[in-house]
């Protein structure tokens, strides 16, 4: 018998050709592999947590441009008359009351499910009223809740550890966050909490060895012949103020006149602190080249030209990046935090993330020593191959089935 999933699709609709990165890719990656699965069926769902007007209809239009074709369990429609809406005192009331912007409608395919996987969301209430369904949430992390100074969707964190309660599941992406949920949430049943760890996508990161590719994106973004880089949003939490300020200590203190560092990544939240270390550089910000975004099909020469790839982290409840530099057989420099050992393990070098003396060491020597790189060059493509998303599927259809018996 087929496994009826229904897979809630509004963090794409939400991110669709806007911010296709973290999250959105792994619904994205998931969802696409569930598709040719015999062993499931699949629908999906929206319940339009973020009162977006347009998310149903992105929801459409990525369902169409990709040529999918997948039934739906639920509308979301827009309540045309809700007395003062947008104040804050009758928005708490209304929430209290359960009257909502959008209003829920079933059709018969809700009857037919077995499985609701919300990838993002907390579990919507409304799903309470079908008993057929097994309902499963995916945790990503608790930073918003351990460092609300760093996040500011702690609220919406705690509503989706609270939707979970003692009857519903969770999967988490790495063993580390799994103990932070069990330690935020006590409640919850150890047994109904599983681990499920992320992969690189090998389309968009492999080690890219087209010349001309990479001469081409080299140019576009006017990048030197050696650089370290860092890619990740440009946040307090990923530490890059610390990578900056140690780059331009290296520098000076081991004279590497021809190496740069390249960050990749859109503008975060708070991102102020990052930009005034930028400025502090003064006579080397020449040797800083902050890229902003950069399209996924154009990562893996960015990645693979590198020296070697930096993440400092102050934590994280995985660490793609890392893993995505090292399946295109670059070193990787992490934290040695959180679940960041999870994934690079001894296959990469980690360091305390506030410890300047030891970064600084490691930036000279990965660029002074060149069997050095290359040993960490090899180590992190064959540990890489310990991750993919087709493992990862596999590893979602077991703990449905699990769920299930």
């Amino acid at each position: 018998m087929k496994i009826k999933l229904i897979y809630d699709l509004e963090i794409i609709g939400n991110s669709y050709k806007i911010n296709q990165t973290g999250i959105f890719r792994v619904a994205y990656e998931l969802f696409s592999r569930f598709l040719s699965r015999k062993e499931l069926e699949l629908f999906y769902s929206n319940f339009n947590f973020n009162n977006h007007k347009e998310t149903h209809s992105k929801i459409e239009r990525f369902l169409s441009e990709n040529s999918l074709r997948v039934k739906t369990v639920n509308s979301c429609d827009r309540v045309k008359f809700i007395p003062f809406r947008k104040e804050k005192p009758f928005r708490k009331l209304y929430n209290k009351l359960n009257i909502f912007d959008y209003k829920i409608n079933y059709n018969q395919n809700i009857s037919e499910g077995h499985i609701y996987h919300s990838l993002y969301y907390p579990i919507h209430r409304s799903l309470e009223n079908f008993a057929n369904l097994k309902k499963v949430v995916t945790i990503h992390d608790l930073i918003p809740i351990l460092f609300p100074e760093y996040n500011a969707n702690t609220k919406l964190l705690d509503s989706v550890v609270k939707s979970i309660g003692k009857d519903n599941y969770a999967i988490c992406v790495s063993e580390n966050t799994r103990k932070d949920l069990l330690t935020y949430a006590p409640y919850l049943d150890p047994n109904k909490v599983f681990v499920s760890r992320l992969a690189a996508a090998p389309e968009i990161f492999y080690p890219s060895k087209d010349m001309e590719r990479n001469l081409e994106i080299k140019r576009k973004y006017n990048l030197p012949d050696k650089y370290i880089l860092s890619l990740s949003t440009l946040e307090p939490r990923k530490n890059i103020d610390h990578l900056i300020r140690v780059f331009v200590k290296a520098l000076n203190q081991y004279n590497m006149e021809d190496l740069h560092l390249v960050l990749v990544g859109a503008k975060g939240w708070q991102y102020d602190k990052i930009f005034e270390e930028y400025e502090n550089s003064k006579e080397l910000k020449e040797k800083i080249i902050i890229t902003g975004r950069i399209p996924d099909e154009e990562l893996a020469p960015i990645y693979s030209n590198a020296n070697a790839f930096y993440y400092m982290s102050l934590y994280e409840g995985f660490g793609l990046p890392p893993l995505e530099a090292m399946q295109c057989g670059v070193p990787a420099v992490t934290s040695n935090n959180s679940s960041l050992p999870e994934v690079v393990g001894d296959a990469g070098i980690m360091l305390d993330a506030n410890d300047e003396e030891a970064l600084s060491e490691t930036i000279w020597k990965l660029y002074s020593d060149e069997k050095f790189r290359t040993d960490y060059a090899e180590k992190a493509l064959a540990r890489s191959k310990e991750f993919s998303w087709e493992k990862a599927v596999h590893e979602h259809i077991e703990i449905y089935s699990k769920i299930l018996q």
